[in-house]
């Protein structure tokens, strides 16, 4: 039992803490996001394939850097001053992604539930082997009634 309790813990702590990263982000922009333009700047590849981009708001420029997602091309593919699709939060213009937030966000769920589950099972597992590794064994000695 103590066993179950530690993985439950364990993966609601795991969830909670890399969850909290980025899916309230994604979500809001899945629910209340626009759509719209922006062109590529510079591109980063030694940092993770980044794509540096700039868009407009209101007649204002907004700078973001972040990885390239569908519809837009791979990174390998974008040229500078190609056109991107943007999605930003209209509450906060500045906080945005490259295409569309949906397939993003699905895609950061299953890390986290990859993680949430695959990360308490091995401290478990080794757990368990290592407590296993350490009690004497008595299963040759003979049990008196």
């Amino acid at each position: 039992m103590r066993y179950t309790l530690t993985w439950i813990a364990l993966a609601l702590a795991i969830a909670v803490g890399i969850g909290s990263i980025n899916l309230p982000f994604l979500t809001r922009l899945t629910s209340r996001g626009v759509v719209g333009h922006g062109v590529v700047l510079e591109l980063l590849p030694k940092i993770h394939n980044t794509v540096r981009y700039e868009y407009l708001v209101s007649g204002r420029k907004i700078e973001g850097q972040t990885q390239s997602s569908s519809p837009n091309n791979p990174p390998e593919q974008l040229k500078v001053g190609q056109s991107l699709v943007v999605c930003y939060d209209p509450l906060h213009p500045e906080s945005s992604v490259l295409g569309y937030p949906r397939p993003i966000l699905i895609n950061e769920i299953v890390s986290v539930l990859l993680a949430a589950t695959l990360g308490p099972t091995l401290i478990v597992t080794a757990w368990v082997w290592r407590k296993s590794r350490r009690s004497p064994r008595h299963l040759d000695k003979p049990q008196h009634a």
